[in-house]
């Protein structure tokens, strides 16, 4: 009898390279430290979330197995950094040369732990190895060598689901010993391959730890001061869009969400919502959900049972309406149907918390502004997508949307590689672990906090040529007075001129990498005078004003607003530099003076959730929970010791290093052709 159907046999592929590599190890892992694999101590069972199956038993890092760590980088990392840019690159090369032999193998690994469908491990390990081949050609092009910079030392790069080359390799390239912290999202099988297979490369033993479970531990080491975007994946669709290409994008998206987004937010033309919604399920219903092995398979299983039973809850009691279709499931593992939420509100507990996993939450706007406000009023998303066919309109939302990667008419929201800078500080300020215990947090000073909050969208706004102009104006004014700080002002206006968006193009596509200010940055200038200073300085804008010239043009440059505590014996000559740029056109209380103890003044101002980021030069005598406290409100933290006044004089770099890091990188890309 002939068939009646065509179904879909089955086709799931092989996993013996991972099966072997952890036989080889006798299914038993612990930390990687120092060139090898440690035994670790007690051991919890990684389970397949496909079918429940035991893995490999792991050891979460211990204490002792951090401090061994720590040691281990810091007697490579000054031999890595030493070395010529050359020498690093082929050792990077010969590290990608060793993942590109395991590819298969670490593509079974992420698939086998995370549940991710293999096919987009695959991608995922296309993407990193690509990010580690161009940090390599930019190490050789001499991206790293920049005068007056110097490799931020050891450093715990935040990892994306993944191996997460785009970050781990600039970091290495910079010149900086790492340590990885990998949790369950993260495929920590594949990642202690990946630090096998740089043992194997070549690469000093020490330079790259992997330590299991302990992400909290590594709160105070060095990292970029410019916080990670989290939440969920973002889409827009306009009344004019290809509503068939958006809904196939979104649907597919189900499966293989961007790194480091958790969920997914709709946001959808009214009149175009009712069809959008229709062809999503429509699409959804056709989602192939099943094993992660199989390459034909859209949709794998949750992480775990637990979180598929959260959600399952959560779309029962949800106040909007659940479209849920029901495509083919398997009979066992932790696997859940995609859902589409419509007719939700702003308030709705779903919007505000989010649900993480093959979700989509559906909001509807009347105009493209309405949409923007919508957006913008969370957190920054990691990851946008954005439809319409007419240009001028999806350019104008694309640069107003607060996001991370914006991908207009496509679903290519993979972010960027970390360029180089990031990893990299003024020389002279050496990365600080600060040791004090502070008596208490101080409140934070809140009418200046305030007054710079409400002026800093509006300077923004300005035009990078009309910011630099104003630096300029009061550049020339204290010139007379104060030939450092004026030189410090002028070459952040410089800078701001004549700095360009990167633009790269492929087929059927273009990336447009744009700088765009963090927000409102304190500022903790170093102590230059001991405290009380024995006796007023003589005139002010002398050169006790060079660190704050030296820092506050970056930070005006790029479109931020600042609080600013200048140091003992410096109050003087920052009020009148303030007051110099607001001669010159600064809004009036853009930048604001602060005041009292610094380590109060520092938990204070780490704890406010309205403040984007905080530097503090000069940092031995700050809490030693600074970096926890700054990691709970999402905080970009610069740590570093008291530059000497070299460090401010000196030719290049520091500038250029304030900048990048006083801003977040946005990556727009663009998609054209049938």
């Amino acid at each position: 009898m002939a068939p009646t159907a065509l179904d879909r046999g089955p086709g799931r592929a092989p996993d013996a390279e991972a099966r072997a590599w952890i036989g080889r190890h006798d299914g038993r892992f612990g930390p990687w430290i120092a060139g090898s694999l440690r035994p670790g101590g007690d051991t919890a069972t990684i389970c397949s979330p496909a079918s429940g199956a035991e893995l490999a038993r792991l050891a979460d890092a211990s204490s002792a197995d951090l401090a061994e760590a720590r040691a281990a980088a810091a007697a490579a990392q000054p031999l890595w950094a030493a070395l010529p840019d050359a020498v690093r690159a082929r050792h990077l090369q010969d590290w990608a040369g060793e993942i590109a032999t395991r590819e298969g193998c670490l593509a079974q690994l992420l698939a086998l732990e995370t549940g991710r469908p293999v096919r987009a491990c695959r991608r995922w390990l296309s993407r990193d190895l690509a990010a580690l081949r161009q940090t390599a050609d930019s190490l050789l092009a001499g991206a790293a060598d920049r005068p007056g910079s110097a490799p931020l030392g050891l450093v715990a790069p935040e990892l994306e689901p993944g191996p997460s080359l785009g970050r781990i390799a600039p970091a290495l390239a910079a010149g900086n010993a790492a340590i990885l912290a990998p949790g369950p999202a993260d495929g920590r099988l594949a990642m202690l391959c990946l630090a096998d297979a740089a043992g194997t490369a070549g690469l000093p033993a020490g330079l790259l730890s992997v330590l299991p479970g302990a992400a909290e531990a590594l709160s105070d080491l060095a990292r970029p001061p410019i916080a990670t975007l989290r939440g969920p994946c973002l889409h827009l669709v306009l009344e004019d869009a290809d509503l068939d290409a958006a809904a196939d994008a979104i649907a597919g998206l189900l499966g293989d969400p961007p790194p480091g987004t958790a969920g997914h937010w709709l946001l959808v033309q009214d009149s175009v919502a009712e069809r959008l919604h229709a062809q999503l399920a429509g699409r959804m219903a056709r989602l192939i959900v099943g094993d992660p092995l199989d390459p034909a398979t859209d949709l794998g299983p949750l992480p775990n049972a637990a979180l598929r039973d959260r959600l399952s809850t959560a779309l029962a009691e949800t106040g909007g309406v659940t479209i849920q279709p029901l495509p083919r499931l398997p009979e066992s593992g932790a696997f859940m149907a995609p859902a589409l939420i419509t007719g939700l509100a702003p308030a709705m507990p779903e919007v505000t918390t989010g649900l993480p996993g093959p979700v989509l939450l559906s909001m509807s706007f009347r105009t493209p502004a309405e949409a923007i406000r919508l957006a913008n009023a969370i957190p920054p998303a990691p990851a946008a997508s954005l439809w319409s066919e007419t240009l001028a309109t999806a350019l104008d939302m694309a640069t107003a949307l607060e996001a991370g990667t914006v991908s207009v008419n496509g679903a290519d929201l993979d972010p960027a590689p970390d360029p180089l800078e990031l990893w990299q500080r003024p020389a002279g300020l050496a990365p600080a672990r600060p040791e004090a215990a502070a008596t208490g947090p101080a409140p934070a000073p809140s009418a200046a906090l305030t007054a710079a909050r409400k002026m800093q969208p509006g300077w923004a706004g300005r035009s990078a040529a009309e910011r630099a102009a104003i630096l300029t104006r009061a550049a020339k004014f204290i010139a007379e007075r104060a030939a450092g700080p004026a030189d410090r002002l002028a070459r952040a206006a410089g800078t701001a001129a004549t700095a360009h968006a990167p633009w790269a193009e492929a087929q059927g596509s273009a990336t447009l990498t744009r700088h765009r200010p963090l927000g409102v940055i304190a500022l903790l200038c170093p102590e230059l005078c001991p405290a009380p200073c024995p006796a007023p300085c003589p005139a002010p804008l002398t050169e006790a004003a060079l660190p704050l010239a030296s820092i506050l043009g970056p930070v005006l440059a790029t479109g931020n607003g600042a609080l600013v505590h200048p140091g003992a014996g410096a109050g003087t000559e920052a009020r009148a530099l303030i007051g110099a740029l607001e001669a010159s056109g600064m809004p009036k209380g853009l930048v604001g003076i602060v005041s009292g103890p610094r380590a109060d003044l520092a938990s204070g101002l780490a704890a406010r959730v309205d403040l984007d980021a905080l530097w503090c030069f000069g940092a031995s005598d700050l809490p030693e929970d600074l970096p926890a406290r700054a990691a709970t409100t999402g905080k970009a933290l610069w740590l570093s010791e008291t530059g000497t006044p070299e460090t401010w004089s000196g030719p290049g770099g520091a500038g250029d290093l304030f900048r990048i890091a006083a801003g977040r990188f946005r990556t727009l890309r663009l998609s054209w052709g049938a």
